[in-house]
């Protein structure tokens, strides 16, 4: 094996066991359960229900249009992942993955790719970055995303960090780093930026017993020291927030990593502090959580049963009047990792 491999390896090895800490373990775990994997469809060979507005979802690598009860797919198979919608839904920032570095591209809503955002390849492997999760601010002006700084001192150690840049420049012009995370766990993630500034983010910390534990987090300004919004108990990550930021939804696991229920919870802003907790999905491995344009339902994605992939499903964020949740689709295998993302 030449050095170069080996290098390779190390760095795929280290963004692995940093991506099982922040939280997409979970749902690679689901991958155990599928001993008797059912037969997979492209989402363009599928139908669905109707639903009101636009629905983008991964599978494989593409990004697929979901409209009038079809999907179509808008991009190749090229690695494409966590599309984020603008303020006015007229464009999308997207994470394209390759096998030892990721960048952020705008995309117009035909899947049309722009000049990349980032440049985070570098000819020595290990100064490769890494780019997630990136999120439009409410103004448009900003984009957040995931980041890793390097350790001087490692350059193996992969924790994630939330940085935002202006939105009309490279993402690497002009960005500020907003977190700082706590070592070896992965770092923060899934960064939703809110009007008039601050910050609802998953962070991670580690216990005295070395398990690795998220919070939903809130953070007023870049470096401040920050705010928990969920106990550690919980096990709470991959926070949405409503279009009127009055609700929060976000998966809890309590410490049972197959048993993540999708939660939400009234958001007090003026005294960052979460109301009671209602239980909307149990029963599911759910994931990945966005609200509809209009706040009244949430998209997520959970397996449709033993053994499947991770559809598209829907269910009525108000919990007093809240129907079973609904299957959007059936026979395809999304991306757990790339939320909804649901325009008017």
């Amino acid at each position: 094996m030449t050095r170069a491999h080996l290098l390779r390896g190390l760095v795929a090895a280290g963004l692995v066991v940093a991506m099982s800490a922040f939280g997409v373990g979970v749902y690679q775990a689901a991958g155990y359960l599928k001993a008797r994997h059912p037969q997979v469809q492209r989402p363009s060979q599928t139908t669905g229900p109707s639903l009101p507005g636009t629905i983008f979802v991964v599978q494989a690598g593409a990004i697929y249009r979901y409209s009038q009860g079809k999907f179509t797919q808008i991009t190749s198979e090229a690695g494409w992942m966590q599309p984020a919608a603008d303020p006015t839904g007229s464009r999308l920032v997207a994470v394209r993955r390759q096998v030892n570095l990721s960048d952020l591209y705008l995309l117009q809503l035909s899947g049309r790719a722009g000049p990349s955002l980032t440049h985070d390849s570098s000819t020595v492997v290990e100064s490769n970055h890494w780019a997630f999760y990136p999120r439009f601010s409410p103004d448009g002006s900003q984009i957040f995303y995931d980041y890793d700084p390097k350790d001087p001192y490692n350059s193996y150690r992969v924790d994630l960090a939330i940085f935002a840049s202006p939105a009309g420049a490279g993402a690497g012009t002009g960005s500020v780093q907003w977190t700082f995370p706590n070592q070896y766990t992965g770092g923060d993630v899934n960064p939703v930026p809110l009007r008039g500034g601050g910050l609802i983010y998953t962070r991670f910390s580690i216990d005295d017993q070395s398990n690795v534990h998220p919070q939903v987090w809130y953070q007023a300004r870049p470096g401040s020291a920050g705010t928990p919004l969920t106990d550690l108990a919980a096990d709470c990550l991959q926070p949405a927030v409503s279009p009127d930021e009055q609700q929060l939804a976000m998966v809890c696991t309590h410490g049972r990593p197959l048993a993540a229920e999708l939660t939400t919870a009234r958001f007090y802003r003026a005294t960052l502090s979460l109301g009671p907790t209602t239980v909307l999905v149990r029963g599911q491995l759910a994931a990945s959580p966005s609200f509809a344009p209009d706040g009244k339902t949430i998209a997520y994605l959970a397996p449709g049963g033993s053994g499947g992939g991770f559809q598209l499903w829907t269910v009525s964020a108000a919990p007093s009047t809240a129907p079973a949740p609904q299957a959007i689709s059936s026979a395809l295998d999304l991306d757990a990792q790339s939320a909804p993302v649901w325009i008017s």
